[in-house]
């Protein structure tokens, strides 16, 4: 038990129930200070301390030093810095109430992922439990409800009943007879469903308890809310839900991401971090951005030519000083672009060894297979009856070519597909070959369970690669990724989660392997490192395995994109087909349509021809339906990737659902974004390799019939006819969140 907690208890067991001074106590601190405050005109919700210091926590070095910290009332404020420059400690210091001058009457809410705990509650429970205030007050019911139960006296019966009353309202304001319906709708438009929604926490995705912990922030309604990367592990729907949430928001907002495109459609004032101070700029991240670049080089400038001019300068005069100062801030600004510019790059890649096909003949050096999936099925446990990620045997095939990028709804099996490929678990039935010769680099979504976070980072290193003899070489490397000084000799338990990202980034780049594989890599990631990332990943000449929910990513590093949707895999050539195939409302938006409550379906787009040499899925359905297309022979061979059309034939089409169900189907808050088949459990899909081939759907389907334009009945206008099913087939068994 916690010191706070330990005092809450004691003012719960001294409580009068008579005095409603005394019920207030036990609400909480902000709530006391606004009752308390209540006469006052005019209450500002203005943040507006100065001076202002900010030290990292337990040392005396400081993060912030004789600044302003400026917050006003319903802006979107965005807070941006170098990587490590105290973002995140300045959140968390004005969560915890600790900062000195900062406004007690204001509601600051935190929103954090949820974590794995032993007492996990419900979906919904989390949600509506988030409301601190309207738990207290429940409480405090019952309380009362059970004393006039008993036999009070006359006079403290009279108070009990008024305190009641009392409780009654405060309930009322913060409507708490609605808060279970409130919670569900917002749940049900990211996907939970009733099944899901009595779900635990514990048995969720991090993406799914990501959108948890989003639904329990917005439901809670804080004068400010403090969000720190709310982006990670959110699939594209989720990130245009947060977008629509955050810019209806009625409160203030302070956020750090490393979504850029998210960043330039909210926030309407940035907060930079530079220099140990705070600056802070009313316009968009655009123009801040182009405003930054400008500043920089003029400040760079002017130094460069005051330091030419005062070469000689007498070390006893004014302009020494001047002087050291601008040849401080060039060297820092010069180191800072080295850094940069060399942050995570790869080592040259050793060739893989010459092999022949079964004909004998030499296998070019860019088609030679890294790692061969053969007639794969999955289920996370079989025995319990819990259903297949993977249910027809599916096959792919990466050779050293391959650069994809995957992308998919939060529990379609994207994770669960690279474990597979690195077998870090085994598949129900079939094979999974690795080429010996070759060093596969994992980045995984939770990458922090990797790391003892006892450990320092050298120590990690040391261990990692114990045949190294000499420290120096991995304290170096260390420092490539931004791992320095006494942030190298740190225990990782004290490191920002950003930072413990960037040592996992020093593993995988101090070899460099012939086959990358980064699950979510840009998550606690800042925007200049992003940038970084994105550099060094076009430079590195191996195989590219990526999944990312950041477009910017996807797109300026993967050649070939692989739709991950339940009962289908289709892969793309193009990123925005990639797109449409896997989120099917993404057409109708553009057509100025809103897509409500039912679900908009659509046939896939057709002629994404995948590039030669690449990656290789095949797929074997696992029963046939009495009207389903007879299949590939169990025994063909599946084709190169170059030689397939793996986009859906025309008249193609996912079957329809009316309602937001367990396969996660979800809408982008109240009629305005729809997404389609989002699950954590689905059958097995397929992308036919061949000649003339193209993409079949796995999950047992019957095809479907060719489709008609219809006009979208909608007030937009001019609006584009979409695709609706004429008749359809029965959908696949679904699974629930």
């Amino acid at each position: 038990m916690t010191r706070e907690q330990a005092e809450a208890k004691k003012r719960w067991a001294e409580t009068d129930w008579t005095k409603r001074e005394s019920i207030i106590t036990n609400w909480p601190r902000y709530i006391q200070e606004q009752i308390a405050m209540a006469r006052a005109k005019n209450l500002s919700k203005t943040v507006d301390i100065e001076p202002f210091d900010l030290k990292i926590p337990l040392t005396t070095e400081y993060l912030l030093r004789d600044t302003r910290l400026l917050l006003e009332p319903n802006k979107r404020h965005c807070l941006y810095g170098p990587h490590a420059c105290g973002k995140s400690t300045l959140l968390v210091a004005m969560a915890s109430g600790t900062i000195k001058g900062f406004p007690l009457h204001m509601h600051v809410h935190h929103c954090e992922e949820i974590e794995h705990k032993p007492d996990a509650e419900s979906v919904i429970d989390t949600v509506v439990h988030a409301h601190e205030f309207r738990n207290v007050l429940l409480r405090c019911k019952a309380k009362v409800e059970e004393l006039l139960a008993g036999e009070p006296s006359a006079d403290d019966k009279t108070a009990l009943k008024e305190n009641l009353e009392h409780i009654e309202f405060q309930l009322n304001k913060v409507g708490s007879a609605t808060a279970y319906d409130r919670a569900a709708k917002m749940l049900r438009v990211l996907g939970f469903d009733e099944v899901g929604q009595k779900k635990s926490t514990n048995d969720l995705s991090g993406g799914l308890r990501m959108r948890v912990a989003l639904c329990a922030a917005f439901f809670v309604e804080a004068d400010l809310l403090l969000l720190d990367e709310p982006t990670n592990h959110l699939d594209f729907p989720s990130l245009l839900w947060l977008e629509n949430r955050l810019r209806g928001y009625r409160g203030s907002f302070l956020i750090i991401s490393h979504d850029r495109d998210l960043l330039e459609n909210v926030c309407t004032s940035v907060i930079h971090i530079a220099d140990k101070r705070l600056a802070y700029h009313s316009m968009g991240f655009v123009a801040f951005e182009k405003k930054i670049a400008q500043l920089d080089k003029k400040r760079s400038d002017e130094a460069e030519k005051f330091i030419k001019m005062n070469r000689n300068v007498d070390f006893s005069s004014p302009k020494a000083k001047e002087k050291k100062e601008k040849q401080d801030y060039l060297e820092a600004y010069t180191a800072r672009q080295i850094l940069l510019a060399g942050k995570f790059t790869f080592p040259a890649i050793d060739p893989l060894p010459a092999q022949n096909d079964a004909a004998g003949n030499p296998i070019e050096a860019s088609q030679l297979p890294i790692i061969d999936m053969k007639d794969v099925t999955f289920s996370y446990n079989v025995e319990k009856g819990l259903p297949f990620i993977f249910k027809d045997p599916t096959s792919i095939t990466i050779n050293a070519s391959t650069r994809l990028g995957v992308m998919g709804p939060n529990g379609a099996g994207k994770s669960t597909l690279l474990q597979l490929l690195t077998n870090r678990i085994k598949p129900v039935t079939g094979t999974v070959t690795t080429n010996q010769a070759a060093k596969i680099a994992y980045f995984a979504q939770h990458h922090i369970q990797e790391l003892n976070l006892e450990q320092t980072a050298v120590e990690y290193m040391v261990k990692q690669f114990p045949e190294v003899e000499n420290s120096a070489f991995l304290r170096k490397h260390l420092a490539k990724v931004g791992i320095s000084g006494t942030i190298a000799d740190t225990r990782m338990t004290a490191l920002s989660s950003g930072m413990r990202s960037c040592v996992i980034f020093a593993k995988i780049t101090y070899r460099c392997p012939h086959l990358l594989i980064m699950d979510e890599p840009t998550n606690f990631l800042d925007l200049d490192s992003l940038d970084s990332l994105i550099a060094a990943t076009n430079k590195y000449t191996g195989a590219l395995l990526l999944v990312s929910h950041n477009r910017r990513f996807l797109l300026k590093c993967a050649k070939q994109y692989l739709s991950v949707v339940p009962g289908q895999f289709n892969m793309y050539n193009d990123l925005k087909m990639c797109e449409k195939a896997t989120y099917s409302f993404i057409e109708e938006l553009e057509a100025g349509g809103k897509v409500g409550g039912s679900a908009l379906e659509k046939k896939a787009p057709s002629g994404a021809k995948p590039e030669e040499g690449g990656l290789v899925i095949s797929s074997k359905p696992a029963a046939k339906t009495a009207a389903a297309k007879p299949a590939a022979k169990a025994g063909a061979p599946a084709a190169k990737a170059g030689a397939a059309a793996p986009a859906a034939k025309t008249g193609a089409a996912r079957p329809e659902s009316k309602s937001v169900t367990s396969t996660g189907e979800k809408a982008v808050e109240e009629g305005h974004h729809r997404s389609q088949s989002q699950a954590t459990t689905h059958g097995g899909g397929s992308v036919r390799g061949g000649r003339g081939g193209g993409v079949r759907g796995g999950g047992n389907q019957a095809p479907r019939q060719p489709q008609q334009n219809q006009k979208h009945q909608n007030n937009a206008p001019n609006p584009r006819p979409i695709q609706q099913p004429q008749s359809r087939a029965a959908p696949a068994p679904r699974g629930s969140i």
